[in-house]
């Protein structure tokens, strides 16, 4: 299916993310809402500072169950012998600045199934060219999660959902642009800038207004 043709069938049942739970979960450096249907964060927020970027704890590895939710998070053991692996939304390159940043991003409510090309390549090199922001900014604020329709692909004893498409959305600190990425969950295209969407059409395919009261030029322009 072409990405046009998704986008369509998308706005046809925008009504689909009304049904997940809008709870708003809150760590110490980002802030969720999970799918316990699909086991999958609907999205995750996140503000990046320099200190996030340049903190001194280095990444851990040790993926852990996240018991605050209700039913509980999907766990490391649904992705043994799946494939795919375990992919941030919220990096933990952008979770230096202390432990428990760090400790928390390896929470399995912060993951969702990618595949290797995916996850390691295209994906990894979106992550940095938002980091790379931090150059010229204060902070970055982010919005990021898989678009949760068209899901019929699961994986583990908690029947993870795989999804088709990721999102991710930036809004400089500064306010002067906004923009996201939409991207099928296959191997990506070098050039990663294909993938640059409005921040208007991916709320428009996940039915959530992410940044309430952006101008709508800000909104529109990418």
């Amino acid at each position: 299916m072409s990405l046009i043709a998704f986008l369509t069938s998308i706005l046809l049942s925008s009504l689909f993310v009304s049904s997940e739970s809008s709870r708003v979960h809150h760590r110490n450096d980002y802030a969720f809402v999970y799918s316990e249907k699909y086991e999958l964060p609907v999205y995750v927020k996140y503000t990046i500072n320099k200190s996030d970027v340049e903190g001194p704890y280095k990444r851990t590895n040790k993926f852990s169950q996240d018991t605050s939710i209700t039913s509980l998070s999907s766990h490391p053991r649904d992705y043994k012998r799946s494939g795919y692996d375990r992919g941030h939304m919220k990096p933990a390159a952008v979770s230096t600045g202390s432990r428990l940043d760090m400790q928390e991003s390896f929470l399995m409510s912060n993951i969702c199934p990618q595949v290797p090309e995916f996850n390691r390549v295209g994906w990894k090199k979106i992550e940095a060219e938002v980091r790379s922001l931090m150059r010229s900014q204060d902070s970055v604020i982010v919005y990021t999660g898989p678009v949760l329709t068209g899901i019929d692909t699961f994986i583990g004893p908690d029947s993870v959902g795989v999804p088709k498409y990721f999102f991710k959305t930036v809004l400089l600190g500064d306010s002067a642009r906004a923009f996201g990425y939409l991207c099928p969950h296959e191997k990506l295209d070098k050039d990663v800038s294909r993938y640059i969407v409005s921040i208007d059409s991916i709320e428009s395919v996940i039915g959530i207004d992410l940044y309430p009261g952006l101008s709508e030029d800000l909104e529109l322009k990418f």
